[in-house]
């Protein structure tokens, strides 16, 4: 083994395994690595040996015979004794000025669904003041018990407050699975929760499913700017969190007839002393735009970002009893306002109907269509990826095949639907 004036024992490179990759060179405490030519190059007399190149060099190209003490690796691992009292799928039902957010509804039908596969049952937990028609209708859409925290306190949303308590619920009940919305409200929460339990938390999941082998919960969602699906597991802490995007999944059916509990959890809440409610703005809902509601969407892609062609595609929509959303290039124009957009960055839709004009069908769009029933790409380039997968493709200039399409609709539609269009 080489050494150096100060007979210490300092490690050697072998070059033909080296990959010039630089992990050796961050790692090493005193400075004494360079990359030479593409290959690592150590300074015999600054190397003090502690062996931390060998440690993270991923091509064994260090050599260093003295034994090294490895660190010991700090984990939060929870035993499987203790993991086994978390049993159950729970699902945060959101509400909003006295009404239930569908993504709770649609969380509770997956819910279910991840249960069965459990062999568990569903629980609701629910936070609000006066809220006792919205535990019965919990019931009615799928879940076997409802746990219901209602005060005063909780009527407006404050993340603290509502935090907290919620993290007594789940130390109290202990579900293994804690399903939440992705609204703004959802993401704010499931972070104060997952931060106070100390357990992880993946974020605007696009698929749900159970590793059957492991009983795990498996989590899938967009990563590398959407460029691939990673899935995610959290396998040494209770419980697994995941928000979900309205209009991921599926509204299940409501069944009045549904047996099930409603459990009361006596918890006193205390108000925020460092937030004080001094006026709620209500949003304008007559005139508010939400195309996530929407059965029929017109998308507009870059390739169809000429604005004088916009009175063409709100005729198209209109008669269609639809509504004009597009993709993130018109947002970033200008052309169109973010409550507009579809995607990844934008809104999830599940519409009945989609036609995307000029939309390429990036990943990150993609993402935020799953759902919809059918799909049509009008396109120029055969070979777009939204051509590809659509269910049907029109491939040709939408200057053209729109006016067409009006023109169709047109003679088709009752004279009564093209004057109630809006």
């Amino acid at each position: 083994m080489p050494k150096n004036s100060k007979d210490k024992d300092i490690a050697e490179v072998v070059s033909k395994k080296c990959s010039g990759c630089q992990a050796c060179v961050g790692e090493c405490p005193v400075g004494c690595i360079d990359i030479v030519d593409g290959v690592a190059k150590i300074t015999a007399e600054k190397c003090i040996g502690c062996g931390k190149c060998v440690m993270i060099c991923p091509s064994d190209a260090i050599l260093f015979d003295k034994p090294v003490k490895k660190k010991a690796v700090k984990t939060a691992e929870v035993k499987e004794s203790a993991i086994a009292q978390y049993q159950g799928v729970a699902v945060f039902i959101e509400v909003k000025e006295g009404v239930a957010a569908d993504v709770s509804w649609e969380l509770v039908g997956k819910g279910r669904e991840l249960a069965h596969k459990l062999n568990t049952k569903v629980m609701g937990f629910l936070v609000g003041h006066n809220v006792k028609k919205i535990a019965s209708a919990a019931i009615s859409y799928g879940c076997d018990s409802v746990y219901v925290m209602d005060n005063p306190a909780f009527e407006v949303y404050v993340s603290r407050v509502y935090g907290t308590a919620l993290t007594e619920l789940c130390k109290q009940v202990k579900p293994e699975i804690f399903l939440i919305g992705a609204s703004p409200l959802g993401r704010d929460l499931s972070s104060v929760i997952a931060t106070k339990l100390q357990t992880g938390l993946t974020a605007d999941c696009t698929g749900l499913d159970i590793d059957t082998q492991e009983k795990l919960l498996m989590m899938t969602r967009p990563t590398f700017g959407g460029n691939i699906m990673a899935t995610i597991y959290c396998r040494n802490h209770r419980p697994q969190m995941s928000t979900v995007r309205p209009k991921v999944f599926k509204m299940p059916k409501s069944d009045s007839t549904r047996a099930g509990e409603i459990v009361p959890f006596n918890y006193e809440a205390q108000a925020d002393p460092l937030i004080k409610i001094l006026e709620t703005i209500k949003i304008d809902a007559a005139n508010a735009i939400d195309i996530t509601h929407a059965e029929v969407l017109v998308v507009l892609g870059k390739g169809a970002s000429e604005s004088k062609h916009f009175p063409m595609f709100e005729e198209l929509a209109s008669l269609l009893g639809g509504s004009i959303a597009c993709s993130r290039p018109l947002v970033e124009a200008g052309l169109l306002p973010y409550v507009r957009q579809v995607g990844q960055t934008g809104k999830t839709v599940a519409p009945k109907l989609y036609i995307g004009i000029g939309v390429s069908g990036a990943v990150q769009h993609m993402v935020g269509i799953n759902g919809s029933e059918k799909v049509i790409a009008i396109n120029n380039d055969k070979n777009a990826q939204m051509v590809q997968v659509a269910d049907y493709s029109i491939v040709g200039d939408y200057a053209v095949i729109i006016p067409e399409l009006i023109k169709g609709l047109k003679a088709r539609v009752p004279n009564f639907l093209i004057q109630g269009a809006k």
